[in-house]
């Protein structure tokens, strides 16, 4: 993943995710998101060479609410399905059981 720090651009595959903007792009087209699931990319973009734990993830998109994990299950799955991730193609978002 290439970042540009002066405009905290987040370059991978053809996805420019613009931290500052709250933008994802493919192929300079917008990919329409809802709120949250942007912010779970862009904790997710930030931390990419860690594995990033479900109760960290959750504190930082939703740091002062309670929500089911059932929220995050939802919006990695639109996060997958906005990537075009499938099971043939290659994933930008990889999961370990029980940890993150």
């Amino acid at each position: 993943m290439e970042r540009n720090p002066e405009r905290s651009l987040y370059l991978f595959g053809p996805f420019c995710l613009d931290a500052a903007e709250r933008m994802l792009l493919r192929e300079g087209r917008i990919v329409p998101l809802p709120a949250k699931a942007l912010s779970t990319l862009l904790v997710l973009v930030r931390n990419s060479e860690h594995l990033v734990e479900k109760d960290v993830l959750m504190n930082e998109v939703w740091p002062d609410e309670f929500v089911e994990e059932g929220n995050l299950a939802q919006h990695i799955f639109m996060l997958r399905r906005a990537l075009g991730e499938t099971t043939d193609s290659r994933k930008y978002i990889e999961t370990s059981p029980q940890i993150g």
